[in-house]
Formats: structure tokens, C-alpha cells, sequence
């Protein structure tokens, strides 16, 4: 008789996975309801609605599946314990990224368009968003174990739920905390807390949605000690955080991991199911939607890339103690995120050093900053399946994956 302890992952995961799904589905209920009420007496219904009320539907279903292989693993099903390895062929790259191209194309011509928006930007953006996380997905777990199905949904589950849930709560009091710094040097300060004051007045008297209240808040957002503050909180704090839970599932189930191979696949998992919730949950943006979406191809790499590494670095310290080789693997993951997100930052506070025609040292910089990101980009793709290789290499014979002759098959 099985022992039912040895289940009760999937038992907790099964009720975090259905209370999650809910709570999604019920927000893409809400907000079809909305829009249809909308439509129905006759108003311009908005884009950013639609695109929620899609986006969180695709969550919750997602998670409904997640919920369901759960459940079979806690009832000793075994169909939870098939495997769940996943390849992809050259054939399958190039039509998702043809179809990631050309479904940018179409979004671009009609994002700002309201008549037509609402309806087509919704449908446009689940593929854009799924099709490169499942390419560089492939590529990232291809001829590595992921172990068996119910193992994997839970980790890819824990990445779309508690995961998240952790890092915002820590990101929001690690803003919190630096704030306190900040307010502290500003009353350290004898002139600044009167010019706040003088600030505050001034915006009293505006309309917070009035052009001269934007006039009067933007300029102070390209002044040297918000970037700094910026790029302190962006580039370290939020890398520091991220790279240590987003592998969340991995660490959880170190110890039942066959090998640093399977760490290295389910760490990808991790990175993807935590990219997946991300990109989607910013897609709603109908200002420079293709744009958006196109630049967070590189943010997905970067998170399927460095969870990766952790996920093999973690197995490699619980199992062997290799425990020098986990710090070496976290700091170099918190330092390419840490430099994605440093230019994306200098990217911004450019854009909105042109818009106001101010000079600054940040002056036209945008083509140069966003060549670095693309070449960052190519570099994280080649950690990915230069690791991958590595991985490969290090698995015990005994759960080498078969692998099926075919001339489409990726070649890396």
C-alpha cells in the first residue's frame, strides 16, 4: 500500500494550482462581462479589457491542468508518472518564429486602432507571448529529463504561482525599505523638503491628469539621483531576489532530482512558467504593444536561461555540496540580469530625456542601448544551449533519453 505522505506535494500543489486558476479565471469572467456590458450600450470598449480578460483566462486554464495532473499523482494514476520530456525541431523553431513575425506585423498596424483593437489584439497576443517561450523552452530542455509528468506540472505550477506571490511581496517591502532611505535623506537635506513642500502646492492646485501636472512630474524623473535610485533598485535588488526564487520548484524538489541535468531542465521550467506569468501580465499595453512584446523576447530568454543554470547549481549543492558552485552560478546570474536590467533602465530615462528636450548624458543613446540588449540577448541564448550541451554530457547512462532519428531535429 502506497504511503500517502509521499503525496502530499501534489496535494498542496493541487490546492494552490485550483485556488490560483480560480482566481484568474474569475478576473477574465469580470472583465468579459465588462467589455460585453460595453458593447452592449454602444461605447468604445478598451483594448487593454479584452487583452486581460484573454490573458488570465490562458493562466487559468493553464493552471487547471496543473491542478488536474496534481490531483492524478495524489490518487496514484499512472498517467502522473509518465514522462514529460520535451523536445522541439528545426522544422517547429522556424514556424513559431515565422508566426511570432508575422503576428507582430499585424499588431503593430492595428494597436492603435479602436474599432478593431479591442477583438484582434487579444487573439494576437497569447501566440506572441507563448510561441518564444516555447522555442527557447525546447532548446533550453532538449534530450534532458524533466522527470515525471506530475513533477514537472508542479514545478511549472510553482513558477506561475508561488513563485511570483513571493517575489512581489519581497520586491514591494525591498521598495518600501529603500524608500525610507530615500525620505530620510530628503529631510537631511534643509532645501529639499521646502522645495517638496513648494512641489506639493503647486500640484494641489493641478489636475493630476492635466498636461501641467505631467510638466511639472516628469523632469524630476530624469534628474541623476532618481536613475540612481533606479538602477540601484532594477538592476541589484530585484536580480538579487529573483535569481533565488524563481527556481522555486527546483529547490523544493532537490533531493528527489536524478541528477544536475534534470536540475538544469526543471530550472528552465521554472524560468519559463515565471516568464510566461510576466510577459503576459504587462501584455495588456496597447501603446507600443509590438514593441513591448518584441523586446520581452530577451526578458524571457534571461529568465529561462539563468533559472536554468541555478536550477543545475542547486541540485549540484544539495546532492554533491558543491556549494562554492552555487554562489558562483548565483552571482553570475544575478549579474547578467542585473546588466539586462540596467540597460532597459538607461533605455527608459533616455527616451524621456528626448521626449523633454533635455540634455543629458543620456542624449540619443537609444540606438546603442538597444544594440547592447540585442548582442545580451544573443549571449544568453548561446549560455542556453551551450549549457544544454554541457548538461547532456554529465547525465548517468541509465537515463539517457532515446532519441528518435529525424533530419528536422535540432542540431545544437
Amino acid at each position: 500500500m502506497k504511503n500517502p505522505q509521499n503525496h502530499l506535494p501534489s496535494l498542496l500543489g493541487s490546492l494552490l494550482f485550483i485556488t490560483a486558476a480560480l482566481l484568474f479565471l474569475s478576473t477574465s469572467l469580470l472583465m468579459g462581462i465588462t467589455s460585453l456590458s460595453t458593447f452592449v450600450t454602444n461605447k468604445i470598449i478598451e483594448a487593454q479589457g479584452t487583452i486581460i480578460m484573454a490573458v488570465t483566462g490562458i493562466e487559468g486554464l493553464i493552471l487547471l491542468v496543473a491542478t488536474f495532473i496534481s490531483v492524478q499523482k495524489f490518487l496514484h494514476k499512472e498517467s502522473a508518472e509518465k514522462d514529460s520530456s520535451f523536445s522541439i525541431t528545426v522544422l517547429q523553431v522556424v514556424i513559431c518564429l515565422m508566426v511570432t513575425g508575422a503576428v507582430i506585423f499585424i499588431g503593430e498596424q492595428i494597436s492603435e486602432n479602436v474599432q478593431v483593437n479591442w477583438f484582434v489584439l487579444p487573439i494576437l497576443t497569447i501566440p506572441v507571448v507563448i510561441l518564444p517561450i516555447v522555442v527557447t523552452l525546447g532548446l533550453g530542455v532538449r534530450k534532458l529529463p524533466l522527470g515525471p509528468r506530475w513533477q514537472s506540472w508542479n514545478v511549472f505550477g510553482l513558477g506561475m504561482t508561488l513563485a511570483p506571490f513571493v517575489l512581489i511581496f519581497l520586491e514591494v517591502f525591498a521598495m518600501m525599505f529603500l524608500l525610507i532611505f530615500v525620505v530620510a535623506f530628503i529631510v537631511s537635506q534643509p532645501e529639499l523638503p521646502a522645495e517638496m513642500q513648494r512641489l506639493s502646492r503647486q500640484l494641489y492646485l493641478l489636475d493630476p491628469q492635466s498636461q501641467a501636472a505631467r510638466d511639472l512630474l516628469i523632469p524630476l524623473v530624469t534628474k541623476p539621483a532618481v536613475l540612481a535610485v533606479a538602477l540601484g533598485y532594477f538592476s541589484m535588488i530585484v536580480p538579487v531576489l529573483e535569481e533565488l526564487f524563481k527556481p522555486l520548484g527546483v529547490w523544493i524538489f532537490s533531493r528527489q532530482l536524478t541528477s544536475p541535468a534534470q536540475g538544469f531542465a526543471l530550472g528552465a521550467l521554472s524560468g519559463a512558467a515565471y516568464a510566461l506569468i510576466e510577459t503576459l501580465g504587462v501584455s495588456a499595453q496597447t501603446a507600443d504593444w509590438a514593441t513591448l512584446l518584441f523586446t520581452r523576447i530577451g526578458t524571457d530568454l534571461l529568465h529561462i536561461t539563468t533559472s536554468a543554470l541555478m536550477g543545475a547549481a542547486i541540485v549540484g549543492a544539495i546532492q554533491g555540496r558543491k556549494y562554492v558552485q552555487l554562489l558562483g552560478t548565483y552571482i553570475l546570474s544575478v549579474s547578467l540580469h542585473g546588466l539586462w536590467n540596467a540597460l532597459a533602465i538607461l533605455f527608459t530615462f533616455s527616451i524621456l530625456g528626448d521626449s523633454l528636450q533635455e540634455s543629458g548624458p543620456l542624449e540619443g543613446l537609444q540606438l546603442p542601448l538597444n544594440i547592447g540588449m540585442g548582442i545580451l540577448a544573443v549571449v544568453f541564448l548561446v549560455v542556453l544551449v551551450v549549457s544544454n550541451r554541457r548538461m547532456r554530457g554529465t547525465m548517468p547512462p541509465h537515463i539517457e533519453l532515446p532519441v528518435e532519428e529525424n533530419r528536422n531535429e535540432v542540431n545544437v
